[in-house]
Order: C-alpha cells, then sequence, then structure tokens
C-alpha cells in the first residue's frame, strides 16, 4: 500500500512539473511587431453658444465618420507564470507616426432644421503617436499554445483642424482610454511566436470650440484586428 502511495505522489509530481512547464514556455521578457487592420469611428456634436434670431434654440449639428487603415505597432510586454496553466502579461505597445482619423463636413442647422446662415466648413482629426499600457491574464492550452484577455490603458496625442467659418480658438491636447481585447499566442520553436488579437479602444470625448462659440465634441472609439510576431528572450 505504501508502495501504491509513493508511486501515486511520484506521478502527481510528474504531472504537477509537466504542466508548470507549460505556462513556463511563456514565461519571461518578450519583443513582437504587429500589423493591424484598423476602424476609426467618429460620433459627435456641436452647439453653438448662442443664436441671432430668439425664436428659435441654438444652432446644432451631429454626424458620424469613419475611416480603416492599416498599421504596425512595437510590443514590449514581460510574462509571469502564475500556475499549471496560468500567467500572467505586463507591457506596452506603441504605435510611431500620426495619421489622419477622419474627416467630416458640417452645415449648421436650428433645431427646426432651418438653415442658420450658410455656416459650412469641415473638421479633421489627426492621431500621432497613439501607445497603450496593459495587463493580459492568460490562460495556457498547451506548452506551446495560449489564450488571453487584456486590458489597458491608453493615450494618443491629437490634431483637430477646421475649415470653413470660424477657425478653432480651444483644441484637445490627447486622447485618452481603456483598451478591451481577446487574443491567442503560439509557440513556433522555443522563443519565436506568432499571435492574433482583437481589440476594442474607447477614448473619452474630445471637444474644441470655434471662434463662432460653437463647441464640437467627438467621441472617438477604435476598433483593430492585428497579426503579431516576435521573439521571446
Amino acid at each position: 500500500m505504501n508502495k501504491i502511495s509513493k508511486l501515486s505522489a511520484i506521478a502527481l509530481l510528474a504531472s504537477s512539473t509537466s504542466l508548470m512547464a507549460q505556462s513556463k514556455s511563456f514565461e519571461g521578457a518578450s519583443f513582437g511587431v504587429s500589423f493591424s487592420g484598423v476602424g476609426v469611428e467618429l460620433s459627435g456634436n456641436s452647439t453653438s453658444g448662442s443664436n441671432t434670431n430668439t425664436n428659435t434654440t441654438p444652432d446644432r449639428t451631429s454626424g458620424t465618420l469613419g475611416k480603416v487603415a492599416e498599421i504596425a505597432s512595437l510590443e514590449l510586454a514581460y510574462t509571469f507564470a502564475t500556475g499549471a496553466n496560468g500567467a500572467i502579461s505586463v507591457g506596452a505597445s506603441y504605435t510611431p507616426g500620426k495619421a489622419k482619423a477622419g474627416t467630416g463636413t458640417y452645415t449648421d442647422q436650428t433645431s427646426a432644421g432651418v438653415s442658420s446662415g450658410g455656416s459650412t466648413g469641415s473638421i479633421s482629426v489627426e492621431v500621432s503617436d497613439p501607445y497603450t499600457i496593459y495587463v493580459a491574464p492568460t490562460y495556457v492550452v498547451s506548452k506551446d499554445a495560449a489564450m488571453y484577455v487584456k486590458v489597458g490603458y491608453s493615450k494618443a496625442d491629437i490634431n483637430v483642424a477646421n475649415s470653413g467659418s470660424g477657425a478653432l480658438t480651444q483644441k484637445p491636447s490627447d486622447l485618452e482610454g481603456w483598451t478591451y481585447g481577446i487574443g491567442s499566442k503560439i509557440m513556433l520553436t522555443p522563443n519565436a511566436y506568432v499571435g492574433v488579437e482583437a481589440s476594442i479602444t474607447d477614448y473619452d470625448s474630445i471637444s474644441a470650440t470655434r471662434a463662432t462659440s460653437q463647441r464640437v465634441t467627438v467621441d472617438p472609439k477604435v476598433v483593430q484586428a492585428s497579426v503579431a510576431i516576435g521573439y521571446k528572450f
């Protein structure tokens, strides 16, 4: 009976060690490059501070615009093994350069839908140097495959430009928001890996003010699908 107990304990220990080796294969520092398809949606509205016609309410316009683009990002992370099938990654991703997120046109109208005097123009939004700092709890399926969810804080510089009547007198300085994602990673060798991920970044609303006292508010969202290749040290 003692022999059976000892053999069972040895078998359990060997199994536990083998399972821990699964998560250990993902442990350590890693560097990767991801290639993504990105969809940007900018939904917003604008309201003027006053209206010369006392029989109408202040001018208000609203609209939605979007843009699809391809980007490349750099990523640096460190993964800690937390158990037989568990791991957690902390890291940061960064996209160098800048890109136009979209351009929308407007025609000022009253609440009754009547033109307020031909005030038309366009608002363009340009985003530069976005980055995300994240935490990714991971489930290790096997020694070569893992799945994860990701939560991150994202930030980017932004430039808003107006063409048409009324220059911008106040502009937003940056974008801030939260990123939520799900993905998987496969080890091709003990060091090289490939991964796929889908994510959405919900930025806080931003506002700008035109010289006509019109305040423009935009709510940006970014949907991203990416493929990554990288190296684990």
